[in-house]
Parts: structure tokens; C-alpha cells; sequence
């Protein structure tokens, strides 16, 4: 029988990891031919001019970082001296190159400040968007948090869709003798450590209303499932069956974890709910773990050696025959692990061996399409931001190891916490939004 840790290695990070070998621009897999492919092409310029009011520079430079790791638009800055404008001549920036202007005002109000921001489309010389956001005092935790969450609505306003700036990301590092887990912001601000168990903390998965995190930790002997309560730090056993309890994921409800769990001597899919725990796969030889849950709770994502190598499979939530979803040739060897559904419900990213080097890969939930992400150094362990086009991932050796954030649309990667010991990343849902209500991993 297969041990777990041949199937995940990463997941219980208990492995040694082999050197990476060079790649070239495209490789192939068994039965699938990957290539990078990237869009490419100009972005619309984006100019935000100098904000009005005290604690106004600390808040637009937040701001302005924000907007430019959305990799949605071409910064513009204002030739230095610019006054504060009440109402900027758009015509005259427009000429200068910006598509995109935002103005903002921070105005005092004795218990915090709020900020008001207006976006103008120069191209039509209209305003695209207007909204008030409340920020705690400058230097409290809540203050880049809440500025994250107005960044997040100027994307919405200027593009439709969701950003990612008012959201966290969970990861696991290897200290002396023990693993803990961490937060970092999106902007790789504010590391804030979360388990101090002296032992080794595995596989953290967020809740969907960013509250709660579900992990494993081994610090009552096996590898038991624990959940987190951010705000209160309070703590309970979701699952210590004999055996293991590793690899969690949150259905869309909030209330139910579906996780790796032995059962009969193998390892099959379960889930743990206010009903109580049930198994929805049923193995003789081979193992299953990793879920992950599509948006709509219908379906999950899951990997399997039912066919001799890992692979990724999608079967209905409530359990049933699995179908397939990476890549497989009957007869040869293949290693795919890691899923994570985006949120959006169109693609599944994973970490696939390509000449034995793992890279991250995506395919749509069907099983068509299938990209090849990097294919530079090992990179392991994909998690979707919400804006469901950017994927946090771990990589051992790449410019020197660490998190790196990639861009699925251009292909820009750039580093979110930098060194060795770092993996397992889980990207939040988002922790404020639009006005200032905060989750509680906020401000942590």
C-alpha cells in the first residue's frame, strides 16, 4: 500500500524534496501537452493624485501599492508638487496618459478618520464611482486593513470584478523541531504568527466568512483536525479518530470540513458537519485526500492513487463515481496533488511533475484546457485569491525560496514572503469590504 506521504509529500511536509532541474519555455506531460500561454497587451493607466487631509499620504501610498499588485492597470504617478485638487481638470490628466483617476479626502472625525475617494473614467470624463470608507487611527491594526478594503471597491468600480487587497494569507513554517502556522497580508505586510503549539501544524484552510481557520496538528500525538477562532483564539477538536485527520477544506456553508481521514486502513474523503462525521469515498488499496469544494458546494476536487500515481478527480459532494481531471496515460507514471477550486467555479489549480519537477498547472473543472503555469524551480501548493485570478504558491528554490504570488492572466510573479521553511500557503476570502466592517481575522 502506498504511504500518504508518497501521495502528498508537502501536505505533511515530511519529505525531503530532490533538487529542481531546468525546464524548458514548454514541456509535455503524460498525455497532455502543456505550454505557458499568457495574455499579453497594455493595461489602462491608473493615476492617483495626492490625497487631502492628515494621515492622507500613508493612506494613498497603501492604496496606490494595492492597485498596482492587481496587475490590472499601468501605474501613473503626478509630477511631484501637485496640489490637492477638490475637483481635478480630468481632461488635462487624460492628456497625460491616465484612463484612471482616483481623488481622495481623509477627514477627521475624533475616533478615526473617513476616507472618501472618487473615480473617473478620463476617457469619458465621467465618474465611475464614489464611497466613504471608515479608517481606525493610523498605526492601530485595523488601519491598512480597512484602506485594503477601499482598494478592493476602486477595482470593483473600474473593472467589475472582485479584488484581492483586503485579504490574508495562512501558511505553515518550519521552525527548530516544530512547524507553526502564520498570516501575512497580500501585500506581504503584517506577519502575524497563529499557532504556538511546539509540534508540527499542518494544512490550514480558511473558513468562508474568514473567521475561522481548520488545520492539523500533531501536538496531542497523531495528527488530529483542530479549528481556530481568530477573533477570540478559542479552539476546538473537530476530529482525533485514530489514524489521520489532515488536508481540511471548508464547504460553501461554513459548517461543514472536508478532510483526509483513515478509515478501514485506508485513507478516504469525510465529512465533519453538525450531523456528525461520514465518509464519501470507499477504498480497498488506494488513498484519498485534498478536497477542495466548488463554489456552489456541489462538487469536489480531490486527489486520488486509485490508478497507480496521484491524480486529481472531481466527484459530486455527496459522494459517488469520480471523474478524472489531470492528466493520465495509461501505463506511465504521473503525480498531480494540491487542488484548490477557484472561485469563480471555472478552473481547478494543482502541482503536477513535469520531468519530474513539480509545476503549478490549472484545467478548467471539465478536464479541458489545461495550462501550464511556471516552469521555473519547484513550485508546489496553489491557492486562489478571490479574485479568482491570482494563485499564492510555495516554492523551495525559486529566487531563493518562499511564497510567491502569480498572475494567471500575464504571467507576473512576484515574491510574498521570501526564504526557505515557508509552505502549505491558503489564501482568505475577504476579511473587510466597502464601508469598513471587518471579519475578524482583520486585524490580527
Amino acid at each position: 500500500m502506498r504511504s500518504i506521504s508518497r501521495i502528498v509529500p508537502l501536505s505533511l511536509a515530511l519529505a525531503a524534496l530532490a533538487p529542481a532541474a531546468a525546464l524548458a519555455q514548454n514541456d509535455t506531460t503524460p498525455g497532455v501537452r502543456l505550454r505557458m500561454t499568457y495574455e499579453t497587451g497594455t493595461a489602462p493607466g491608473f493615476l492617483v493624485l495626492p490625497f487631502a487631509g492628515e494621515d492622507a499620504a500613508a493612506a494613498r501610498q497603501i492604496l496606490r501599492n494595492d492597485l498596482e499588485l492587481s496587475d490590472r492597470f499601468e501605474m501613473k504617478d503626478p509630477p511631484a508638487g501637485t496640489p490637492v485638487a477638490d475637483r481635478p481638470d480630468v481632461a488635462t490628466w487624460r492628456d497625460r496618459g491616465a484612463d484612471w483617476l482616483l481623488n481622495g479626502t481623509v477627514t477627521d472625525n475624533g475616533a478615526g478618520a473617513t476616507l472618501r475617494l472618487t473615480l473617473y473614467d478620463a476617457v469619458y470624463g465621467e465618474v465611475k464611482g464614489t464611497g466613504s470608507f471608515g479608517l481606525p487611527a493610523r498605526g492601530s491594526r485595523g488601519f491598512r486593513m480597512a484602506v485594503h478594503a477601499a482598494s478592493d471597491a476602486v477595482v470593483r468600480w473600474a473593472t467589475g470584478q472582485p479584488g484581492f487587497a483586503a485579504t490574508r494569507i495562512a501558511f505553515v513554517t518550519q521552525g527548530r523541531g516544530s512547524k507553526e502556522i502564520y498570516l501575512v497580508d497580500s501585500d506581504g505586510e503584517g506577519v502575524t504568527r497563529v499557532t504556538s503549539d511546539g509540534s508540527i501544524a499542518l494544512s490550514p484552510a480558511w473558513s468562508p466568512d474568514g473567521r475561522r481557520l481548520a488545520y492539523t496538528s500533531f501536538k496531542r500525538g497523531g495528527p488530529h483536525l483542530f479549528e481556530r477562532d481568530l477573533g477570540t483564539g478559542g479552539e476546538r477538536t473537530v476530529s482525533a479518530r485514530d489514524g489521520i485527520n489532515i488536508t481540511p477544506a471548508y464547504a460553501p456553508d461554513g459548517r461543514t470540513i472536508a478532510f483526509g481521514m483513515t478509515e478501514g486502513g485506508n485513507t478516504e474523503i469525510a465529512l465533519a458537519g453538525p450531523g456528525g462525521t461520514r465518509t464519501l469515498t470507499q477504498s480497498r488499496r488506494f488513498e484519498n485526500l485534498s478536497p477542495s469544494f466548488s463554489p456552489d458546494g456541489g462538487r469536489i476536487a480531490f486527489v486520488s492513487d486509485r490508478l497507480g500515481e496521484p491524480a486529481v478527480y472531481v466527484m459530486s459532494a455527496g459522494g459517488g463515481e469520480p471523474r478524472i481531471v489531470s492528466d493520465y496515460t495509461y501505463g506511465r507514471s504521473g503525480y498531480s496533488t494540491s487542488p484548490d477550486w477557484s472561485p469563480a467555479g471555472d478552473w481547478i489549480a494543482f502541482s503536477s511533475r513535469v520531468n519530474g519537477v513539480p509545476q503549478i498547472v490549472m484545467v478548467g473543472a471539465d478536464g479541458r484546457g489545461a495550462r501550464l503555469l511556471t516552469d521555473r524551480g519547484r513550485n508546489e501548493d496553489p491557492s486562489w485569491a478571490p479574485d479568482g485570478r491570482h494563485l499564492v504558491f510555495a516554492s523551495p528554490n525559486r529566487d531563493g525560496g518562499g511564497l510567491f504570488v502569480l498572475d494567471t492572466v500575464t504571467g507576473k510573479v512576484r515574491t510574498l514572503v521570501g526564504g526557505r521553511g515557508f509552505g502549505l500557503p491558503a489564501w482568505s476570502p475577504a476579511l473587510a469590504r466597502g464601508g469598513g466592517a471587518q471579519a475578524a481575522g482583520a486585524g490580527r
